[in-house]
């Protein structure tokens, strides 16, 4: 029996009802909060990456889980070069301590993050090029949007 590959789908997000919005600090994105989970300190969120466009160097405190929904995910390496390319319909689960990049492919892409913060407060460090932290996310940041989104 000849095995066939499945067929290619394309997926096209109808994100017209999406609060989108831009993320302090961090270019070529924009952002929704989902959920909140004040209990559990796990916050949800669907980042939309412009095409071939990279973020600002970052590291995640936190455990960052990602679904990637559209397009490819691509993640970099802090001297710019592609450490790897990650496509739609698949999940990763992230590293703390990872100082990285992160960008949209030729059509961008829509990724789902959960963020597991287990309590600590400091989710997010924003990185300069030399991997000097320019400033720390935190959970009071994160209520802030929440409520500024709300709010809208």
């Amino acid at each position: 029996m000849t095995q066939h590959p499945p067929p290619a789908v394309s997926c096209h997000l109808y994100d017209e009802a999406i609060a989108w919005g831009p993320f302090a600090g961090i270019e070529n994105l924009e952002l929704t909060l989902c959920d909140i989970d004040e209990e559990r300190s796990i916050v949800d969120l669907i980042v939309r990456f412009a095409p071939n466009k990279t973020v600002t160097m970052h590291n995640h405190l936190a455990q960052t889980n990602m679904f990637i929904i559209q397009g490819e995910l691509r993640m970099y390496e802090p001297d710019g070069s592609i450490r790897e390319r990650r496509p739609a319909g698949r999940y990763y689960r992230g590293r703390t301590g990872d100082a990285h990049s992160e960008g949209g492919g030729p059509d961008g892409a829509v990724v789902l993050y959960s963020m597991r913060c287990d309590g600590a407060n400091d989710v997010l460090e924003i990185m300069d090029d030399a991997q000097n932290v320019l400033a720390t996310l935190t959970m009071d940041d994160v209520r802030a949007a929440w409520a500024a989104q709300h709010a809208a």
